[in-house]
């Protein structure tokens, strides 16, 4: 939901549904996950365990608020993209199957959801093929929401729209944040990640520490990818033809199947690629995806010699303590890198400064006219002559 929403809530709202009807669960908390991790059977990464809390919360708390006709989870098998060249753009097949593993926990002992009242769907979709995404929810709502196909393909397309203007907006203010940066010359933190890792709750709000320490935090997908960026960090790789485009990652990484892996190699070139950008790299316990890339992102970041951080490993047990030493020491190295980055700075504005300055001095003594003395020869009379003895 933290990348694709905007799809389904445009879907939705375009068909008449209020946005107060629009009701999603809270970010979450070790209460609400003690509160509803006790349906769970399996162990899978934190990401996914979760899920059965924040039904719960929907549940118990919301439904009880105001009530709820349907919980819509998608299974959302593959996800769209504007990396190029990558083999595929998959999501996490533990995440897509989550939906129907979060259902079979409250359907197993007696259903809770017709219990309640509530229908819960699981539907399947795919966002690369829109004929078959368009299919899938027109199968999915037709009858709930009495839909024609005509209705359902001016929703899903309303959808589309949506999410490229959140997109968007969200690039936009990524430059923007870039301009600052640039301009104040202060640094700012490339988050590593995945969309989930923008619940406060799954990243144990490391995002938010180091955003009061005045580090603006970048998401891989609020990275601007103007033309003018992609040529400033990208361009001398693609006419020297290491890369196809400023969007390709086949250079650092070929089994790009998975978008949301791919994506992370691509933020952390471009993270290598800017002066005034950090890596931090965060990563759940047991990702599949991630473990192999581990590597791969490190050494992209650090053989350009931009600082490289990580919290990896990260569960439901959140160690506060820790967590505020480890963000405290790099806040103390980053502080004594961006005064590097000062003093360089100013060190080059210096030289260029006496460069030119020593150029506009050369091009004004060539500019002078050229001075040429008479020299008037001294009569033949007045040569002495010497004599000369020369030894060979």
């Amino acid at each position: 939901m933290y990348s694709m929403n905007p799809v389904f809530s445009a879907y939705f709202e375009s068909l008449g549904v209020k946005p107060r009807n629009l009701v999603y669960s809270d970010f979450t908390t070790e209460e609400m996950y003690k509160e509803g991790a006790k349906r769970g059977s399996i162990d899978p990464c934190f990401p996914s365990k979760i899920c059965i809390p924040h039904v719960h919360n929907l549940i118990h708390t919301h439904h009880k608020k105001k009530p709820l006709d349907v919980i819509f989870f998608p299974m959302i098998d593959c996800l769209p993209t504007d990396l190029v060249g990558a083999q595929a753009n998959r999501s996490c097949p533990t995440v897509a199957t989550t939906p129907a593993s979060v259902k079979a926990a409250f359907i197993k002992e007696g259903d809770l959801f017709a219990e309640m009242g509530i229908e819960f769907l699981d539907t399947f979709v795919n966002f690369t093929e829109p004929l078959l995404f368009e299919r899938q929810m027109f199968e999915q709502f037709k009858d709930l929401l009495g839909l024609s196909k005509e209705e359902n393909s001016r929703a899903c397309a309303e959808g589309m729209k949506a999410l490229g203007v959140f997109y968007a907006s969200l690039r936009a203010d990524g430059r923007q944040i870039l301009d600052v940066l640039e301009a104040e010359e202060r640094i700012g933190v490339v988050l590593l990640g995945r969309p989930y890792h923008n619940d406060p709750g799954v990243c144990h709000e490391i995002l938010a520490e180091f955003q009061t320490l005045g580090y603006p935090v970048l998401t891989q997908d609020s990275l601007p990818t103007d033309d003018d960026t992609l040529e400033q960090l990208f361009g001398d790789d693609v006419r020297r033809g290491v890369i196809s485009h400023p969007m390709d990652v086949s250079d650092a990484w070929k089994n790009s199947y998975s978008e949301n892996t791919t994506r992370k190699v691509w933020a952390a070139k471009f993270a290598a690629r800017h002066p005034n950008l950090v890596a931090l790299e965060l990563s759940s316990f047991k990702c599949g995806h991630d473990a192999p890339i581990y590597t791969v992102v490190e050494e992209v970041v650090q053989d350009s010699g931009t600082p490289y951080f990580c919290f990896k490993d990260i569960d439901e047990n959140k160690p506060t303590g820790s967590i505020k030493i480890r963000i405290e020491t790099i806040h103390y190295f980053l502080t004594r890198y961006r005064e590097d980055m000062v003093r360089k700075g100013e060190k080059r504005v210096e030289l260029e400064t006496e460069l030119r300055d020593y150029e506009e001095d050369l091009r004004r003594q060539f500019a002078a006219p050229l001075q040429i003395a008479d020299v008037v020869p001294s009569p033949v009379d007045d040569v002495v002559e010497e004599d000369v003895a020369i030894g060979v």
